[in-house]
């Protein structure tokens, strides 16, 4: 008898299945018989969703009970398809009054500092931000057969503990993700601009509460062979970001004129002195230092507590790092490269000092990175790997307004990254143009026709124009031959797969009287299988949610929250409003001198969130971009509706 399919054996079996492009295609094969069934649901799903989003922070499902591996699976394509159709609809949470801060060196409203965190096994969430010298956090839960999920809402600081706004601002704010981080309590690092650094609780009933307090003093420690430091009153806290090492945790704060290193303590300590002290006389590029305006502003984690990266202003070397090595802390700058600086056509400048993102490439990998993403004041976001001889590797340019700059960044594995700047409030997302592990497309059928609808990108040519009908099989893809049809090639290719930028600040307008402009001051997800994230703008908080467009509010099957629209925050003092923002599709994203010719703009478009009468026409509506309903109403090259859940 000729043996089948289900007749390999196992490890062969494997092998099969780290081939299989689509979930879809893992659900058939666990259909053939309860053999390939069995080993799909204890070992297909898990090496799917380690295959094809290698680079994502994936979580492990707990052995007790929780999310399993295949509504991991689920949920990532289901997220990975939204990302592609610019499926996201935003709220802002805003403070009912508003802001009173006359006596603020910072004029205007707050600018919030955020931070998230998601528990797989709780599925609760917690976002905190600092609103001024207050800190505010929203916890909630999904709900769950046995549970309806809930909404609960905390705050402190302010006047009452005898914070100033302005001098005791909050600046810079850092979750301890390990649930037993500090004696079984949850917690969280605060900065704040008058040099004070502590560890606060995050349990509900005594949250802000002071765990433990760090010295930030302007003294040196002799013992520790560092410096005294000749600016005592440059001690405002500009970072604090934690690494787990082994089972300790440790923090770097960077204040205006060192980086301070710690432990976060195991026992009742109240005041922790730091392991180590880098001043801005400790650091390579000192002599080229105006030292009247020079200020250390970040510093960020690149490996398993053996590499920071430093951002500074008033240097010539404003990317610095030090690195832990048998004898010590080496300290050295970022690499030039004088030839590869010249074909890009950018010049070193200056660094966008918050925008600090480390890259891991794989999330499997142990240790750190040698991967740093960071943006500049020129308008670009780079690409950095430590082990080569160059400042960057890749640049990435917004294409329509490519002087624009990012402030801050926030990574997805190498899938893709979020900036935002002072410009009005836009944000923008990006694809990295790695080489990707899933595309959703992969799922859909076979077709000779041409993604649709045709994206406004000036700055690259239409590969249906120039490419050869050698590269295509025409309706169907040879997987033999290696080759796609003619719908999964092109959908394939970054020309239809533009970057895109969302303008918040005239919707953010329209739901609260701002004096300033608004502008983006930080980013942060709650984890890399969240379907939404956190844009800290001017006077408030808005919540961005992968969410498609449709009759139908139809969330994340896994990760969602039904009711995040309604997050009125009773004794807080803080309600929702839906936005609209705009939306524009930008081009590539890749810098490479093709800026040679003038262009016009691609078109704007406004985010609609009903249906008219008729129906939506798909044909202008670019949030139904490489999907197979965009016909639906139109009637033209496919009307099947692929489905929801791991068919995909």
């Amino acid at each position: 008898m000729k043996p089948t399919l289900s007749d390999l054996p196992g490890d062969v079996l494997v092998i099969v299945i780290k081939h299989l492009d689509a979930a879809r295609d893992l659900r058939a094969l666990a259909l053939m018989n309860r053999r390939l069934s069995r080993l799909i649901s204890n070992e297909g799903w898990r090496i799917f969703v380690r295959n094809r989003f290698n680079s994502l922070s994936i979580p492990v499902p707990s052995t007790s009970g929780g999310l399993s591996w295949r509504q991991l699976a689920d949920s990532l394509t289901w997220q990975s398809r939204c990302w592609d159709r610019r499926a996201l609809q935003f709220q802002s949470l805003r403070p009912d009054a508003p802001s009173q801060r006359s006596n603020s060196r910072r004029s205007g409203s707050f600018q919030p500092i955020v931070q998230a965190h998601f528990d797989l096994d709780t599925q609760e969430e917690m976002v905190l931000w600092g609103a001024g010298e207050e800190i505010v956090a929203r916890y909630r839960q999904r709900a769950r057969p046995d549970d309806p999920g809930w909404v609960k809402w905390a705050r402190s600081g302010g006047a009452e503990m005898g914070y100033v706004a302005g001098r005791d601002d909050v600046t810079a704010m850092s979750i301890l993700k390990d649930g037993t981080a500090y004696n079984g309590d949850r917690a969280f690092l605060t900065g704040r601009d008058n040099g004070e650094l502590t560890l606060l609780s995050a349990e509900l009933d005594r949250f802000g509460q002071t765990l433990v307090r760090f010295d930030t003093g302007s003294s040196g420690d002799p013992e520790l062979g560092t410096a005294l430091n000749p600016w005592p009153e440059r001690n405002g806290i500009g970072s604090v970001d934690i690494v787990p090492v082994n089972s300790e945790s440790l923090i770097a704060a960077a204040t205006k004129s060192a980086v301070l290193v710690y432990k976060v303590p195991s026992d009742d300590a109240t005041d922790v002195s730091p392991l180590a002290r880098y001043g801005l006389t400790d650091l390579p590029a000192a002599r080229d230092i105006n030292f009247d305006q020079a200020t250390l502003c970040h510093a960020t984690w690149m490996g398993q507590g053996d590499t920071l990266a430093l951002a500074l202003k008033g240097s010539s070397q404003p990317l610095q790092y030090i690195s832990i090595t048998p004898s010590g802390w080496s300290l050295h700058a970022a690499s030039k490269n004088a030839r590869l600086e010249s074909s890009y056509g950018i010049e070193y400048g200056n660094i966008c000092p918050h925008s600090l993102q480390p890259v891991k490439p794989e999330s499997s990998s142990k240790g750190g990175t040698s991967l740093l993403l960071s943006a500049w004041r020129d308008g670009t976001c780079r690409l950095q790997d430590l082990r080569t001889p160059s400042a960057f590797d890749m640049v990435y340019q917004d294409d329509v307004d490519p002087t624009a700059m990012m402030e801050v960044l926030m990574t997805y594995g190498t899938e893709r990254f979020v900036g935002g700047g002072m410009d009005g409030g836009s944000i923008r997302i990006f694809d990295f143009r790695w080489n990707k592990g899933y595309y959703h497309t992969l799922g859909l059928p076979c077709a000779d026709k041409v993604p649709h609808p045709t994206p406004g990108q000036p700055l690259l040519k239409d590969p249906a124009n120039f490419s050869s009908d050698r590269a295509f099989t025409g309706s169907r893809c040879d997987h033999v031959l290696g080759k796609a049809c003619r719908w999964h090639g092109l959908s394939r290719h970054a020309y239809n797969r533009p970057n895109a930028r969302f303008l918040l600040a005239r919707a953010i307008q329209k739901t609260q009287i701002l004096h300033d402009e608004i502008a983006i001051w930080s980013l942060s997800r709650a984890s890399d299988v969240s379907p939404n994230f956190y844009i800290g703008t001017s006077g408030g908080i808005v919540e961005a949610n992968l969410e498609p467009f449709g009759n139908e509010r139809v969330g994340d099957p896994n990760f969602g929250f039904d009711g995040w629209r309604d997050s009125t925050a009773v004794g807080v003092g803080y309600s929702s409003k839906a936005l609209d923002p705009r939306f524009m599709e930008t081009g590539d994203g890749r810098l490479g001198g093709r800026e040679d010719r003038s262009y016009t703009l691609p078109p704007l478009w406004a985010v609609k969130t009903e249906f008219g009468s008729e129906g939506r026409n798909y044909q202008q509506d670019p949030h139904q971009r490489l999907d197979d309903q965009f016909n639906v109403i139109t009637g033209q090259w496919r009307t099947s509706n692929s489905g929801t859940g791991a068919g995909r």
